[in-house]
């Protein structure tokens, strides 16, 4: 999977500084850093990059024998899933008694490949390392002598200095895990936006024709309103297709001239700030999005990059408003929830009390409570305090009307009338059924 992923960057996107060349970049660096080798394989443990350092001329003669390489590509293999399953570092000592180590490298959540590391020494060759290299050498035609000297001039390091160097490996897998997702959806949607939006002028000689098929309304002021007042009625699809019309209109306007779309997408980045604010999102919040933003759109060297930050952009603005406009709801459902169950005990706790503390009026307050939970505000009261009463008939020897008292009843005939209505029990009924449960 690891090796497919970097081919297909490699192939659709050859100038890209991501994908494969991104990896190798970081292999060389690490490599030039710590003056040890690392190479990325799948997960079967066969190599897919290495850096420009390479393996040692002793790792060379090994895998220079199908027998080598073959327990080479084993070591990689088991090592990853331990590294795995340890979610660190994986040191090992190889078949030929050097050290190495692995970090896996995930995409998405699964196990696709792993950074290798090493190989190195961290002591002097032992009767047990001639004894091996000895026996390979025969067994697969090399000369011993010379595979004895060039595993003397591997290098030894420290264990300070090798965990140092495995530190740095984590670091590294850990970025292409958080970052590698995006790295490589962003070429494919890159990909999937120039298609479409090529796609939808094949065929055409000449892009001015074009414009005629757009309504007079639909220009990108009126677009932008009818985008913004979908999202805030809650239609986020019908919004984002509307987004996707204007972002077309731009490029037929734009005649597919890079300069030309770049310089209308700020005044498509403008719009987006103005109504923004209009829909009630903070000042601070649009200035901070839209400058991020803003930087952004001077990276974007080719038109389907800018297309693909158009819909980038348009997208982050709906959901910045729709989360804004639902938020507010959600807030405001949070403080009702909250003031009941602090002052349920209150016999004079109410709709029109809750609504004084919301700022809101009482009769829409209910409206909007009922949407957002299924039922009303008085009958959440009365839940609260019976799971109350419930508590205390089961936790205590107080009466019924001392129970009812303590919930926020006003007399005692009503509470027991709430009750049943709630349990199919009375007070009496519900004590005497749990009690006899429990013994």
């Amino acid at each position: 999977m690891l090796e497919q992923l970097l081919k297909e960057e490699t192939q659709e996107q050859k100038n890209t500084k991501v994908g494969k060349s991104l990896f190798q970049r970081i292999l060389n660096s690490f490599s030039h850093a710590t003056k040890i080798n690392s190479a990325v394989t799948d997960v079967e443990g066969n190599c897919i990059l290495t850096s420009q350092q390479g393996d040692c001329e002793f790792c060379q003669l090994v895998k220079s024998s199908s027998t080598g390489l073959a327990r080479c590509r084993r070591s990689y293999a088991q090592g990853g899933v331990h590294a795995i399953k340890w979610k660190e570092p994986y040191f090992f000592k190889c078949h030929a008694g050097l050290i190495s180590w692995v970090c896996p490298i995930s995409y998405r959540g699964k196990h696709i490949g792993n950074l290798v590391c090493g190989q190195v020494r961290m002591w002097q060759p032992t009767e047990l390392n001639c004894s091996w290299i000895k026996d390979f050498a025969e067994k697969n035609g090399l000369d011993a002598g010379e595979l004895m000297q060039s595993f003397n001039e591997v290098r030894q390091m420290s264990t300070i200095d090798i965990q140092a160097a495995a530190d740095l490996a984590l670091i590294i897998t850990s970025y292409m895990d958080l970052s590698g997702a995006d790295i490589f959806d962003f070429h494919r949607k890159l990909r999937k936006v120039g298609t479409w939006i090529w796609g939808e002028n094949k065929d055409k000689k000449d892009v001015d024709s074009r414009i005629d098929l757009f309504d007079a309304e639909q220009d990108i002021s009126n677009l932008g309103s009818r985008i913004f007042a979908e999202t805030r009625n809650g239609n986020i699809a019908e919004a984002k297709k509307l987004l996707e019309q204007l972002v077309l209109q731009m490029f037929v306007q734009s005649k597919g001239q890079l300069e030309i779309i770049k310089g209308r997408s700020l005044e498509f980045l403008s719009l987006f700030t103005r109504m923004s604010k209009e829909y009630g999102v903070k000042f601070g919040e649009v200035i901070h999005l839209s400058d991020l933003k803003l930087k952004e759109i001077d990276d974007a060297d080719t038109v389907d990059k800018v297309v693909l930050w158009l819909l980038s952009v348009g997208n982050t603005f709906i959901d910045v408003i729709y989360e804004k406009n639902t938020g507010g709801e959600k807030g405001i459902i949070s403080t009702v929830i909250d003031y009941i169950h602090n002052n349920y005990n209150s016999k004079t706790l109410s709709v029109q009390e809750i609504a004084a503390v919301c700022h809101m009026n009482p009769a829409y307050l209910g409206q909007l409570f009922k949407k957002r939970i299924g039922y009303s505000i008085i009958d959440y009261i009365h839940d609260v305090r019976i799971e109350q009463a419930k508590r205390l008939l089961l936790e205590t020897d107080q009466s019924i009307e001392l129970i009812a008292n303590r919930t926020g009843f006003t007399d005692r005939s009503y509470f027991c009338k709430i009750f049943r209505k709630k349990t199919g029990l009375s007070p009496g009924e519900y004590k005497k059924d749990n009690m006899l449960s429990q013994a």
